[in-house]
């Protein structure tokens, strides 16, 4: 037999005896889920990991509670950062931990002179399944605010974020962090953080194949990337 073929099928027959839980090679594409709060400090993470490994990755940003969804559904994810732990409570992880804090706010369009949490007529939040919303919600009631009559809710925080400064809502509960990317709008209020449960992120590792990610999340030069984008150590 030409041995070009007898190398080409132990190799073939090799990688099918792999285990299932085996790491993936080493230029397998990692794929992260992450809430989309995240979007910018997973990016920049993401690329800089990449670029120290050599190994690509690749990264999608939702709601926690529909990236979780989607994992139980079965969509392909080796790591998942989510914006609350109880979404994490629902899979099946190999390790898990807190990871960053932040804190919650109200934010207006950057023209908007006036501003009386007490008199909102409109107010864009996220939906109750979105811990951003949860935490707005427990803000709320904390404060003694009733919602507004016209309250408009949306998908995820960016969602939140864009129908202030689009002028669909003249105010809007997201976290400082999303406040900060946006230079149409500003910070109007920031809520007490005993005013809500604990914000907490937190990352989850979906396969062995993430494990060299999921580990970089901890290190300083990944931290120091966080604390540079407004978000907070957990204390």
């Amino acid at each position: 037999m030409n041995m070009r073929y007898v190398l080409t099928f132990t190799l073939l027959l090799g990688a099918c005896d792999r285990p299932k839980d085996a790491p993936a090679p080493a230029a397998a594409t990692i794929t992260i889920f992450a809430a989309s709060s995240l979007k910018e400090l997973v990016t920049e993470i993401a690329g800089d990991w990449s670029r120290k490994t050599g190994r690509p990755s690749r990264t999608q940003f939702e709601a926690s509670s529909t990236l979780a969804r989607q994992i139980q559904e079965g969509s392909p994810c080796d790591l998942f950062v989510t914006a609350a732990p109880e979404w994490l409570d629902q899979l099946k992880l190999q390790d898990r931990f807190d990871w960053l804090s932040n804190r919650l706010v109200v934010v207006v369009p950057k023209e908007a002179k006036e501003f009386d949490l007490k008199a909102l007529d409109s107010l864009a939040m996220a939906n109750e399944q979105v811990p951003a919303g949860k935490y707005g919600r427990a803000a709320l009631a904390h404060e003694g605010v009733k919602m507004p009559e016209r309250t408009i809710y949306g998908s995820n925080v960016r969602d939140v974020l864009s129908k202030v400064s689009q002028g669909g809502a003249k105010a809007g509960i997201v976290y400082a962090t999303d406040a900060a990317i946006d230079p149409g709008v500003r910070i109007a209020h920031t809520f007490p953080p005993d005013s809500h449960p604990k914000i907490l992120y937190s990352a989850g590792l979906v396969t062995p194949a993430g494990k060299a990610l999921f580990e970089a999340l901890r290190e300083p030069w990944a931290k120091k990337i966080a604390i540079r984008k407004g978000f907070a150590e957990i204390r």
